[in-house]
């Protein structure tokens, strides 16, 4: 499970009587806030599984272990889940306690007059041109304006919906506005003699004269299209940025006169005023044939950004902040991977580098990084495989990552189960005997971890790149977000993919999943996964069924269909690789009475 929703200290209560009946709660535990929402799931046990149970007086639905999830309504502040198992002679009561989220919506008292500004929530630069939005919400029916220091005054905002109490307005910076750290202040507007009142923003403004020069601070940095966004690149420590704005907590990164990306501001160190915004003109383009794979060498002076696109079998690499000044590209003769390199410049600060494999290789993953005065892309040749029975995955290094790891301390890590079932745990059954699978085909297997030691997340495809994977598969199985409908939809399994070149791999998988479990089909999925972004070679994601739901809990815990998930991701493999199954023993010919025939 990627979704995580057992953030806290894992609070299963349980409450018995003396003739054996029992309730438990998993799920949510006690204590816990949930988002603004009007129903949502809890999940535990009761003993015995065959007597009447209610929560809040609905009637609620056990199966045969004793498992149950239940969906009900909820109110917002405190709320109580009452729980009831009649029995015989007694019952039993429980009563767990959860806090809902107000809604985002403010509530603004109409008893008095009043005004508070949203946003900006926190400190924003501005170059002249951009807008500043400024949210307020106060007592309705009223004329709201705001100001920034001497520099902005009484500037009209609009009450959307009308009788709302929700103010909104905007001001253009202009090229002489001189405000710095200055908070922003909202207002209504009265007679000489009514009562006002003001609010004052959390966060300070400033108008900003030049573009800042950042520089990436750490090992991977994501810049995304915009705060909260998707991701557009992934850079490594010491790559030059310019930045010309910054709001909630992000900067704004300018790449060219036309794109512009974001980046979390605690993952770039600001460099000193006098620091020059980055240049780079690119120097000569090698091409080597390293053996597993072939690398391309793009000479330069400056560290810059750049983005990569997958188009079939060519590779395109964006480099901004670029001057193309390449004289020569210089071929390995002895390479039969790459057929051509060109280049050209698409833009007054962008270079593009095409790299075009040859009609009989495929991509297999790549990798980025810089060397010393370099931008190294390393190309990744297919695995040579030995694709005959007995062992047809022979030659072939597969890394299979049991998802999430056994924390001891808050917040727990993956899903659990109504029966206590840990993810981790059911991950790690699930991927030994994929492993045992995959070793009786013939391949090398490497396991992220191989019992209760705790991998986080970041080094996973860190492990995967340093033992040579061809591929990886990264085990999971599922749950839902707080305040989701469990019985909404059919729930089952999916498999996830990131990258073009991991996409047949998934395709594959999906496919075998269809023919042998039999469980709602989720579909084939993009998946913004960190373990699925990585580059290097096809990387997968499967989510085998719902540790939430008490039936497919108990499938999970079998070691049947744990074997059986083994086979089908095993199958996925073959297939991937066009391997056709296992041929049958030959039936040995015998004579009339049953002896062997000789010759």
């Amino acid at each position: 499970m990627i979704k995580f929703f057992l953030h806290g200290i894992l609070c299963v209560f349980c409450v018995k009587t003396a003739a054996g009946g029992e309730i438990k709660v998993v799920y949510p535990y006690e204590g816990l806030v949930i988002p603004s929402v009007s129903s949502t799931f809890l999940f535990g046990s009761i003993v015995p599984s065959t007597a009447p149970f209610y929560i809040n007086g609905s009637s609620i639905t056990v199966h045969q272990n004793g498992g149950f999830i239940a969906y009900l309504p909820v109110s917002e502040g405190n709320f109580a889940f009452n729980c009831e198992l009649k029995e015989d002679a007694a019952s039993v009561f429980y009563i767990r306690n959860i806090s809902v989220k107000p809604s985002a919506t403010r509530q603004v008292s109409t008893a008095t007059i009043a005004i508070e500004v949203i946003l900006p929530s926190g400190d924003a630069e501005f170059m002249p041109g951009d807008w500043i939005n400024v949210y307020a919400a106060g007592t309705p029916g009223k004329n709201a304006v705001f100001s920034i220091d001497d520099a902005v005054k009484n500037m009209k905002m609009s009450e959307i919906p009308g009788g709302s109490g929700r103010y909104y307005g905007t001001y253009q910076v202009g090229p002489l506005d001189l405000f710095s750290g200055s908070p922003v202040k909202a207002k209504f507007r009265t007679s000489a003699f009514s009562r006002t009142a003001m609010g004052v923003s959390k966060g300070k403004v400033s108008a900003m004269k030049k573009w800042n020069i950042v520089e990436t601070s750490t090992e991977t940095v994501i810049l995304r299209s915009g705060p909260g966004m998707g991701y557009t690149m992934f850079l490594p420590e010491g790559v030059k940025l310019v930045s010309d704005g910054k709001a909630a907590g992000m900067r704004r990164i300018r790449l060219n006169n036309s794109e512009s990306a974001w980046v979390d501001e605690s993952k770039v160190r600001t460099m000193p005023s006098d620091t020059f915004a980055p240049v780079n003109e690119t120097g000569t383009i090698r091409v080597k044939n390293e053996g597993k794979y072939t690398s391309v060498s793009i000479s330069g002076s400056e560290k810059i950004p750049y983005a990569i696109e997958e188009s079939g079998r060519v590779l395109s690499l964006f480099l901004y902040y670029s001057k193309l000044h390449t004289n020569w590209i210089v071929y390995d003769s002895s390479d039969v991977f790459v057929d051509r390199v060109s280049f050209r410049q698409v833009g007054s600060e962008v270079s593009r580098i095409d790299v075009a494999l040859r009609d009989t290789e495929k991509l297999w993953g790549y990798d980025v990084y810089y060397s010393t005065k370099s931008l190294v892309l390393e190309l990744k040749h297919a695995p040579a495989i030995a694709a005959k029975w007995p062992a047809p995955l022979g030659g072939l290094k597969v890394v299979v990552d049991p998802g999430h790891s056994p924390k001891n301390d808050p917040p727990y890590d993956g899903a659990v189960g109504p029966l206590g079932s840990f993810e981790y745990e059911v991950n790690l059954k699930i991927a030994q005997k994929l492993a045992e699978k995959l070793l009786e085909a013939g391949a090398t297997v490497y396991m992220t971890r191989y019992g209760e030691e705790n991998v986080a997340l970041v080094e996973r495809p860190k492990i995967a790149r340093a033992a040579g994977g061809d591929i990886f598969i990264s085990i999971h199985n599922n749950a839902i977000a707080d305040g989701e409908n469990p019985f909404a939809a059919g729930r089952g399994f999916s498999v996830y993919h990131y990258h073009q070149h991991s996409f047949e791999l998934a395709k594959a998988v999906h496919a075998s999943y269809l023919k042998n479990i039999n469980l709602a089909d989720e579909g084939l999925r993009y998946g913004d996964y960190l373990v699925a972004r990585m580059t290097y070679m096809p990387s997968i994601l499967v989510e085998n069924a719902y540790m939430i739901l008490p039936e497919q809990e108990e499938m999970l815990n079998n070691p049947d269909f744990q074997a059986k998930l083994a086979d089908t991701i095993t199958g996925g493999i073959l297939d991937f690789f066009r391997i056709g199954p296992k041929p049958e023993p030959k039936k040995k010919k015998t004579g009339k009475k049953g002896n062997k025939v000789t010759r």
